[in-house]
């Protein structure tokens, strides 16, 4: 692995899984526990090829890779800064061949990676919906939580058109948004077959979603049991400490 230089206001952090790090920046974008939960939900085959759709600073890619050693991801990126920190992520990880970092809307992606080329789509899209409250729409953290560059269709359609038929788009989102998404997703011919909601407690409301949608499948989908991140004392349950561990647990 090689050693990279960092920049003003950036730290490197430990995965704690095979050895991989990140490069992150907290003024600009660090991932969070959602990013963890999407990928030990994401069932990939042994050798699929794939793409990350905002990857942010390459999390996503960095800890499927560790799971499956022969996956090769496509990473989508539209701000400049974050783009540039998860290709030297890659770098320092020794991922440069089996992760590509592109810096450009995510929008363009099916046209200029290819439509139908991929067995999986990975995001962990902007929360925030369009239209509500953003202090500061320039700023990188909202960009980051907000859509603002992006918003939930064009999330969907655009995994929807890099996924081959049979291909399977992985998604997390906001639990309140899951009627929205199961919509969009059923309109753009990637239908919800799998979701698992995540609650904070066991006694609070479902806080995010997790999301499977295959391309052009038929009917039904499977309600996982729903995770636990803490216990009631504000311990983390134990299968959040597995997943942190980089087991796989569903």
């Amino acid at each position: 692995m090689e050693e990279v230089p960092l920049k003003e206001g950036e730290r490197i952090d430990d995965l704690q899984v095979e050895g991989y790090r990140i490069i992150q920046h907290p003024g600009l974008f660090r991932f969070g526990t959602d990013a963890v939960l999407l990928q030990n939900f994401a069932r990939l085959p042994s050798r699929a090829r794939a793409v990350d759709l905002g990857t942010g600073t390459g999390i996503l890619p960095i800890l499927l890779c560790a799971r499956r050693p022969h996956v090769t991801f496509e990473a989508v990126e539209i701000q400049r800064a974050c783009a540039e920190m998860a290709r030297r992520s890659m770098r320092l990880n020794g991922l440069e061949a089996r992760v590509r970092v592109h810096e450009m809307d995510l929008k363009d992606a099916p046209r200029l990676l290819g439509c139908e080329r991929f067995d999986a789509v990975v995001c962990n899209p902007p929360y925030g919906k369009r239209g509500g409250a953003l202090l500061n729409p320039s700023d990188a953290l909202a960009i980051a939580r907000h859509e603002v560059l992006t918003d939930l269709e064009t999330v969907v359609r655009s995994g929807a058109a890099l996924l081959k038929n049979g291909g399977r788009f992985f998604l997390i989102h906001q639990a309140d948004r899951l009627a929205e998404i199961a919509c969009r997703m059923q309109e753009a011919g990637v239908p919800l077959k799998r979701i698992r909601l995540v609650h904070p407690r066991a006694d609070r409301r479902a806080q995010f979603a997790l999301m499977e949608g295959i391309k052009q499948a038929g009917e039904g989908c499977s309600v996982l049991p729903p995770l636990i991140l803490n216990e009631e004392n504000g311990e983390p349950t134990q299968e959040l400490q597995r997943i942190y561990q980089g087991e796989e647990t569903v």
